[in-house]
């Protein structure tokens, strides 16, 4: 049997060394002490949390960590701390007793001459279904101020049947429009209910003191070209020029039709909304609507917390802020829910229980209708509808005397 043995090769015979250099190797420079600062300064080591800091991943996360932080920061000192603080302010408010004597509206309200405080729609106008297409409707309207057109253009976009629809304006009808008469000549013919709103209530004012004798048409120093004062919270003045040219323009008809708006439209119980009122500006959370001061239901935007008292102005507490709390408190039974106009610089402002529907038509916004129907099982549902319109502030127009069935179509 054959034996193998391995056999190394021979190193050639003109090497200086006896085994391979590679065996050589030892490294030794790594331990020697010479070597020591050599090694150091060829070696570029850094702390390992330096290393830490510069990857690109933690420093990522430290990123975003302070990004969220500073936006919860954020959050809480200019959003959720001035809102907790209204809250604590709602919560002072409702859970005070106040004493009988000084509370606001506990007072009995002076009689009003020529002002109607209160009405109430007949029920057989509320909503309540039909056959096919003979459903009953509520449209309510808000501010139109003069605006004809986009009127019975919005009414013709919601398929406005005088039949079987009730069309109900929240106040602020005439004025700054084009076309007064031609709005209020409109109301009339189609039956339509109104509340007071500030406007009306200033034109009618001025009505009253032109028949009494105290003011002429026109004021021997005014220029008719003056512009009327958007103020509303503005108290009556008698050389508001325009307002006594408007009512140069409205017919006897047309003036008692505005007078037999009263300052609140009580419509009734419906389904999902409680007991529903039409209002022109607002009302006071906590107070019977027959204690509403109609001077404020005209003319509220605010409330004062601390002393209760509603204001014209925009420094206080927003008053549907108050009385959709109020509301949420309240048993079901009991809840109120207020369609209104009014407030075109907030806009439409759609709440559970309030319902801002003045979106600024007069100056180019829109004109909106809350179309209140019968549902299923005895509900109603809510529509919200727009058309656009033109910047008609302060623009003139002719009326025109149009027949009812030439307008819209009435149904059968």
């Amino acid at each position: 049997m054959a034996h193998y043995e391995h056999q190394r090769s021979p190193q050639p015979r003109d090497s200086p060394f006896p085994t391979p250099l590679i065996n050589q190797v030892r490294n030794e420079w790594q331990t020697n002490p010479k070597y020591g600062q050599i090694n150091a300064l060829s070696v570029d080591e850094e702390p390992r949390w330096i290393e830490m800091i510069k990857a690109p991943r933690l420093r990522r996360h430290v990123f975003m960590l302070v990004a969220v932080l500073i936006a919860c920061w954020l959050t809480w000192r200019f959003w959720l701390v001035p809102r907790l603080a209204e809250q604590d302010e709602l919560l002072k408010e409702f859970n005070t007793n106040h004493e009988e004597d000084e509370q606001y509206g506990a007072n009995a309200l002076p009689q009003f001459t020529d002002v109607i405080h209160m009405q109430e729609l007949d029920s057989r106008l509320l909503p309540r279904a039909g056959s096919s297409g003979d459903s009953r409707r509520l449209v309510i309207v808000g501010d139109v101020h003069g605006c004809k057109e986009e009127l019975v253009e919005l009414l013709n976009k919601v398929s406005f049947k005088q039949a079987t629809d009730h069309l109900i304006l929240t106040g602020d009808i005439v004025a700054k429009g084009p076309d007064t008469p031609g709005v209020v000549q409109l109301a009339r013919d189609f039956k339509a209910s109104c509340v007071r709103g500030n406007h009306e209530d200033r034109l009618l004012l001025t009505y009253n003191a032109m028949r009494s004798g105290r003011i002429a048409l026109k004021g021997p120093e005014e220029d008719p070209n003056t512009e009327v004062d958007d103020m509303d919270e503005e108290s009556f003045n008698k050389g508001d020029y325009k307002y006594r040219a408007l009512v140069k323009q409205l017919s006897k008809e047309q003036i008692t039709y505005l007078k037999s708006c009263p300052v609140i439209l009580r419509i009734g119980q419906l389904s999902g909304m409680g007991e529903v009122v039409v209002v022109h500006a607002g009302l006071l959370a906590g107070v019977p609507l027959l204690r509403q001061d109609p001077f404020n239901v005209m003319h509220m935007r605010t409330v004062d917390l601390e002393t209760h008292v509603p204001s014209a102005g925009r420094e206080g507490t927003p008053w549907e802020k108050l009385w959709n709390k109020h509301q949420a408190k309240a048993s079901k039974k009991s809840r109120t829910t207020v369609v209104y106009g009014h407030d075109a610089k907030r806009g439409l402002n759609i709440q559970q229980y309030s319902k801002g529907l003045d979106s600024a038509c007069v100056t180019g916004g829109q004109l909106t209708a809350l179309v209140i129907e019968p549902g299923s099982w005895g509900s109603v549902t809510q529509t919200l509808v727009h058309v656009d319109c033109h910047n008609r502030k302060n623009k003139k127009t002719k009326s025109k005397n149009v027949k009812i069935e030439d307008i819209l179509p009435t149904g059968d």
